[in-house]
């Protein structure tokens, strides 16, 4: 007849805590990831744009072709850096970014890199 629940019914197991946290770091990681990508391809179109009278061609497209790229890899290993935790974790009973959402977004921001790096050859050759 006592509805009240002692203070160890209330909280949940160590365990689940804990698995949490393991998504939740899993899912920081993607989005630094993402971060870095971003970064990286606005860095280079930056260069591409603004140091275009101050560097010689050959090393400005160098430089910005390697930022570039260097997004579209930083996009495509968050997508694998996810998923390979979330592999393992899978079959568990956690609430986590689907798959499908994080191969997408990580598919897409990789080919605007690589449209970003055309654009970039076709404007500066």
């Amino acid at each position: 007849m006592n509805n009240i629940k002692t203070v160890e019914e209330k909280q949940p197991d160590r365990n689940s805590l804990a698995l949490d946290r393991t998504v939740l770091a899993n899912e920081r990681t993607y989005q630094s990831w993402l971060r870095t990508g971003l970064a990286s391809l606005v860095s280079g179109l930056g260069v591409a744009k603004f140091l275009k009278d101050i560097m010689p061609l050959g090393i400005l497209l160098i430089v910005a072709s390697i930022l570039i790229l260097f997004s579209a890899v930083a996009f495509l290993l968050s997508s694998w850096r996810y998923s390979h935790l979330h592999l393992r974790i899978v079959h568990l009973d956690i609430d986590a970014t689907p798959m499908w959402l994080v191969k997408t977004v990580s598919l897409i921001l990789a080919c605007c890199s690589l449209i970003a790096f055309i654009g970039l050859l076709v404007a500066l050759l």
